[in-house]
């Protein structure tokens, strides 16, 4: 048993509030429909705890990216075994560890039981399923195919996981190597070079001036550690923070499509999510107005949002969207083509997914490119400096024995 706090509609439709003892929300629910009342909201209560350190209160409990992706492929499981919408969202819940999941799938079978659609049920939730989820749950509830539709929001989520962890996988040698590298050379500079600061000091001869310039940067490196992390870390992150923000990301999305080697990754990445997108949609039963319109919001890159726009009004209008994405020149002109060819033909969510294809395994190619430039790159870079400073080490050290001899 546990408090929950109320809000429902009376007979003359007025706000009344209050504070349940119930074991669920559905008992709550159910409690307040006998006294006549409809229920608006139901909230666990929040209760006055004891003080305790642990790791589980530290972590505040929240619903995941895997949890919906469980919740999809898990629903559409049930479906497929012949169990009703709301008797599968009863089995998650009782099944769930987890107590923001069962809350939430409680909630989702709460607002069945209230008379709305599964469709209209999750797009209560923008932050955890999108518009592409939304209206194929919509197509599959229209069209009697629900549990086909689940498992292809499944395939859909999968794919881009997997580019995803390709992506990640492949990224993670390169940034140790150039972690490593930097560690390297920031104790180089600040706790060995000082130490030849002695040494140097009995030399009547004049230093060169680089190894000056070099042995007065060691000093002020280890002399002032924080105000060289500050000067190394400093601008990146600030960049960082700057391209997060709306203006920021403006700018960045308008250099990545212009800079020539940056423009064809981004350009691969958006055809690939745009057509993979418009593929599932079209394929079932959505029109291309409204998947190019979720498509525009599947986009991370703002000038291919805008794009899209520009296309759905076009479509509007009655012109082909191969055409008109052709003449803009953002997308490939192999994509705008095959799709002009598809809008002919009749098959443009087949001809979608052959161009998702094509540009996946096109992006999946330059990114190897990539890595194996990037890898003998940072370790040139690192060898030459940490060979710069031994260099310059050895030939005064060779020069204080000359001097000496």
């Amino acid at each position: 048993m546990g408090l929950f706090n109320y809000k429902a509609l009376d007979s003359k439709n007025a706000v009344t509030q209050g504070v349940l003892e119930e074991k669920d929300r559905d008992a709550v629910a159910q409690r307040l429909m006998v006294q006549g009342l409809r229920p608006l909201e139901i909230k666990r209560h929040a209760e006055v705890r004891k003080f305790s350190i642990s790791l589980g209160s530290l972590r505040q409990e929240k619903i995941s990216k895997s949890d919906i992706e469980f919740f999809t492929s898990q629903i559409s499981l049930l479906l497929n075994a012949g169990m009703s919408l709301d008797g599968s969202l009863r089995i998650m819940k009782q099944n769930s560890n987890k107590t923001v999941f069962k809350d939430f799938t409680g909630e989702l079978e709460r607002k069945l039981k209230e008379g709305k659609s599964f469709s209209q049920a999750l797009a209560d939730y923008p932050k955890f399923f999108s518009p592409m989820y939304v209206n194929m749950a919509r197509a599959g509830e229209e069209g009697g195919i629900l549990p086909a539709m689940l498992r292809k929001v499944t395939e859909y989520q999968a794919t881009f996981q997997e580019l995803k962890q390709f992506v990640v996988s492949a990224s993670i040698y390169p940034l140790i190597l150039m972690g490593v590298g930097l560690v390297a050379i920031i104790i180089l500079l600040t706790t060995i070079l000082p130490r030849f600061e002695i040494l140097f000091e009995g030399v009547g001869k004049q230093l060169p001036f680089h190894v000056q310039l070099l042995m007065k940067t060691a000093k002020l490196a280890s002399s002032h550690v924080m105000l060289t992390l500050l000067v190394i870390i400093g601008p990146p992150v600030a960049v960082f923070f700057y391209f997060r923000s709306k203006p920021g990301k403006i700018l960045f999305d308008r250099l990545a499509i212009r800079t020539p080697l940056l423009s064809g990754y981004v350009r691969d990445l958006e055809t690939t999510r745009i057509f993979r997108t418009l593929e599932v949609l079209v394929d079932n039963g959505v029109h291309l107005a409204t998947a190019l319109k979720i498509s525009s919001g599947v986009a991370g890159n703002l000038e291919f949002q805008r794009l899209l726009r520009r296309a759905t009004e076009a479509l509007k209008e009655g012109r082909q969207v191969g055409q008109k994405l052709k003449t803009e020149k953002l997308l490939p002109e192999l994509a705008a083509d095959l799709l002009s060819l598809g809008e002919e033909s009749g098959q443009v969510g087949q001809v979608c997914g052959q161009i998702a294809n094509y540009y996946e395994k096109e992006l999946r190619t330059r990114i190897k490119r990539l890595l194996s430039f990037i890898e003998p790159f940072f370790i040139l870079i690192i060898a030459v400096i940490a060979g710069y400073v031994v260099i310059s080490m050895l030939t005064v050290i060779l020069s204080i024995n000359e001097i000496a001899g």
